[in-house]
């Protein structure tokens, strides 16, 4: 309870002294029209306070960092100046010195290599020193966060970098977590958020965050499984996980030798045009094919060396599922070929709103504007247009979205900094290629009829019957009324005759449009109903 408070004390004294509750309040509240090159004093205003709120997230240490982050990423909640400045928010403080950070592998039990036989294969770090381990291990950091501090050594003759998380993080994590859950009605309230705002999936994304940068294990795993995604191209290089001498807090893994991309300023033109295009087709496979990417791909965090790149840093990372990857591929693709229908049903989709819950005249003009700008825009961003237009519907995106968007922006910043005249769309045709080939395989097709097949069978099995109980309910009916007249039993047996073809008629045309826009399950059940209906056509055509 004591520490809780003295938390409490020290974000309250750190609010004070930034005087953020009043320019928090001031700046959200504020409604105008805004651009992120005016220089009007309503603008310059805002910037300053969302310098101010950089460095209290700054001085408050890894939680609000990463709540900052996190928030940068939601211009649909957050002015356009904090977005701006909350990504430039620095997870790099000074660094501890080597025997402070001696508690972070001297206690806990030793680790368990991360493989599938699930062996203790781990390497007790309290049994020696943690320098005796390594063949040789440099006690200077060479990189230095918030959460954790990288070293450089050598281990069986190879070069590794040794990454060690910061002691008592996650005490301060947790008592964050419990201040922030405290404090929710009050900033609900401030900010006023709409109905739209899911504030509790929301704080559940921050917590899961928290946690996957804590545990080094699910950064080992983020990292095999990238290792696995890209071992077929070698122009892409991911770091080896050393699984015996990794645990909850240290990783150990390849040194990848080479130039940040940050720091490619004086190499020539078709050197980095080349990085630029590379980076940006491997990152589209990520994303729309493999369904798993990088989600803090900044300068830092790339590696170039002889042609070749290396992503590095895996602690935040994300997925898409098999619907979202669909409609974005589907976005995707109607903004690469400039097909303004398909991109605006895939982004309602996406936003989970239907078309006659919005203007769709207008909406289609305004992405119509949005592939233009793609296309033919230049020298800028563009990724940050789709926010903009979600906003405007007020449309609820999901976090995954705004994550995904979020590392685009990143990707199409580091490479317009290699390439000035750089655009996303030169390099997407590859990748968009090879995701609709995969999507409409046959392998793809036949694993969806092996995982469905019991589900299907049991509706082409009782596809007859349901056929029959119609049939059978229209002729009871009949039987009862035909009675009263030759005239009446003739007209209803004509009814009974077109009621059965036009229901036929029905799960035809119903099977065909499944075929035509469905996907891989929808377009097999499309093509067992068109069959169905086939063969029963013929059966009363004969009877």
């Amino acid at each position: 309870m004591f520490k809780k408070t003295r938390r409490y004390l020290t974000i309250f004294r750190v609010f004070i002294k930034y005087n953020l509750f009043f320019l928090l309040y001031k700046d959200i509240k504020r409604n105008h029209i805004s651009n992120n090159k005016c220089t009007c004093n309503l603008d310059l205003e805002a910037r300053e306070g969302a310098a101010k709120l950089r460095d209290a997230f700054e001085e408050l240490g890894p939680s609000f960092i990463k709540l900052g982050q996190m928030l940068s990423r939601r211009p649909d909640i957050v002015p356009r100046a904090y977005v701006i400045e909350l990504q430039k928010l620095q997870d790099k403080v000074k660094p501890l010195d080597f025997d402070q950070m001696r508690p972070s592998f001297e206690t806990g039990c030793a680790c368990s290599a991360l493989d599938n036989k699930n062996e203790n294969m781990g390497i007790n770090y309290e049994a020696q020193d943690i320098l005796e381990i390594f063949d040789e291990f440099d006690t200077k950091p060479i990189a230095s966060a918030s959460i954790g501090q990288v070293y450089k050594g050598v281990l069986n003759g190879k070069e590794v970098a040794v990454k060690i998380s910061r002691p008592g993080l996650i005490d301060i994590m947790n008592l964050d977590l419990a201040i922030i859950e405290d404090i929710k009605p009050l900033i609900v309230k401030i900010v006023g958020l709409g109905n739209n705002f899911d504030v509790e999936g929301f704080l559940r994304e921050f917590r899961e965050v928290l946690i996957s940068e804590l545990d080094y294990r699910i950064e080992a795993r983020n990292m095999m499984r990238f290792y696995e995604n890209f071992k077929d191209d070698e122009n892409v290089l991911v770091p080896r996980v050393y699984t015996d001498y990794s645990r909850e807090n240290i990783l150990v893994m390849d040194f990848v030798e080479g130039v940040q991309v940050k720091d490619l300023k004086y190499v020539d033109l078709a050197t980095r045009t080349h990085y630029a295009k590379l980076i940006a087709s491997s990152y589209l496979k990520q994303v729309y094919i493999d369904g798993f990417y990088h989600a803090d791909p900044h300068g830092g965090n790339i590696i170039v060396k002889e042609g070749k790149i290396a992503f590095i840093d895996f602690g935040a990372v994300d997925k898409l599922d098999n619907e979202l990857k669909r409609d974005m591929l589907n976005l995707f693709y109607g903004v690469y070929t400039g097909n303004v229908e398909i991109a605006s049903d895939a982004f309602l989709k996406i936003g989970k709103l239907r078309k006659e819950e919005v203007d769709i005249s207008r909406f289609r003009r305004d992405m119509d504007d949005l592939i233009a700008d793609q296309k033919y825009g230049f020298r800028e961003r563009k990724s940050d247009n789709y926010a903009k237009i979600a906003l405007k519907y007020n449309m609820s995106l999901p976090s995954e979205f705004s994550t995904l968007e979020k590392s685009l922006m990143l990707i199409e910043s580091v490479c317009l900094d290699l390439d000035p005249e750089f655009n996303l769309m030169d390099v997407a045709k590859p990748v968009i290629s090879k995701a609709l080939r995969d999507r409409y395989a046959p392998k793809k097709a036949f694993e969806a009829v092996q995982l469905e097949g019991d589900r299907y069978l049991e509706i082409f099995r009782d596809f007859p019957a349901g056929i029959n109980d119609v049939i059978e309910t229209i002729r009871g009916y009949r039987f009862e009324k035909l009675q009263e007249s030759t005239y009446k039993v003739k007209r209803y047996r004509l009814l009974d005759r077109l009621t059965r073809n036009l229901f036929l008629a029905v799960v035809a045309l119903i099977s065909a449009y499944l075929i035509i826009q469905g996907e891989n399950n929808t377009m097999i059940l499309g093509t067992i109903g068109f069959l169905a209906s086939l063969f029963l056509s013929v059966l009363m055509f004969q009877k």
